[in-house]
């Protein structure tokens, strides 16, 4: 590989990045609404909406990757959209224990206090299911994606996520001291 083609990927990296950090600096005017329209759909009838919706509360609030992209030589990781029924268990009244690998084969093993209305409608997509099976079978990274695309115009998961690691990171440098 030559010097102008590292420069030439860099660069470009470089670009994508930046404009991934301004969408999720764009997606502050939008947050509210988009917590709004999730909180709106997951008491929806639809199984579709619902799913849609838990996915998207499971990424703003637990920061879970998409999942589904992966090589079939790597190891079995794990994302929102490809959570399993083995990989949850449920502790009333709303805290879910997750159990799973994660990017580069990394243990994700935590339990969150959930919102009630996640916390029953996990349960709901997991009845009746074997352990192996989907939690969320009805859609994929891509489904989600185009949801959020409808909500905010370039938001992905990804995006999502980096807007609330900004957040964080900006949140804790304002809570230290300069020594």
């Amino acid at each position: 590989m030559s010097i102008y083609t590292i420069i030439a990927t860099s660069s470009i990296k470089a670009e994508s990045d930046i404009q991934k950090y301004e969408k999720a600096r764009s997606l502050k005017l939008h947050v509210d609404a988009i917590r709004r329209d999730y909180f709106k759909k997951m008491k929806s009838g639809n199984n579709l909406e619902q799913q849609l919706a838990v996915t998207t509360y499971l990424v703003d609030k637990l920061a879970l990757r998409a999942g589904g992209e992966k090589d079939e030589d790597l190891a079995d990781t794990v994302g929102v959209c490809t959570l399993r029924v083995g990989h949850v268990d449920f502790m009333p009244p709303s805290t879910l224990k997750f159990d799973f690998l994660g990017k580069d084969s990394i243990r994700y093993l935590q339990e969150h206090e959930v919102d009630p209305l996640v916390f029953v409608a996990m349960q709901k997509f997991c009845k009746g299911k074997k352990p192996d099976h989907d939690i969320f079978d009805q859609i994929d990274p891509t489904k989600v994606n185009k949801h959020l695309q409808s909500l905010m115009p370039g938001l992905t998961i990804k995006v999502f996520r980096t807007y609330n690691a900004s957040y964080t990171l900006n949140k804790l440098l304002k809570e230290t001291t300069p020594d």
